[in-house]
């Protein structure tokens, strides 16, 4: 059985120099939903895979992400010690910050571990 007493004072981890691609929304703005089947981290005490279910859901302002760009940024969370909680607000932050949208959430739906299924969703922006 793993020791998690020690758990808040393990080192977390991040893709590093991540980048999203955006593109000119010229004038468009309609409201995006993309789902990533997917995404697995490493859980940062017992460095098992973690998996879920990313969902994205944003109202373009001027720039929209470009999805090659933001699949290629998730699936470099995949051998990134990092906490469920921590990496939805990662994902989060960066890609609001690259398109600032009016509003954008991501929600990672995580298969259950250890008899505990949980959801992560993290909000940018006012939602109307």
């Amino acid at each position: 059985m793993t020791d998690y007493s020690n758990a808040s004072d393990v080192d977390v981890e991040a893709p590093e120099d991540s980048k999203v691609v955006t593109i000119a929304a010229r004038g468009h703005g309609p409201f995006v939903e993309w789902r990533y089947p997917e995404f697995q981290s490493l859980c940062p005490v017992s460095e098992r895979h973690d998996q879920g279910i990313v969902t994205i859901r944003y109202k373009p302002k001027d720039n929209i992400l470009e999805s090659k760009s933001v699949r290629d940024y998730l699936m470099s969370w995949r051998n990134k010690k990092n906490w469920q909680e921590y990496i939805t607000e990662e994902i989060a932050d960066l890609l609001f910050k690259a398109c600032r949208p009016v509003w954008l959430t991501v929600t990672i739906d995580w298969c259950a571990r250890g008899g505990i299924q949980a959801k992560t969703i993290s909000v940018r922006g006012a939602k109307k």
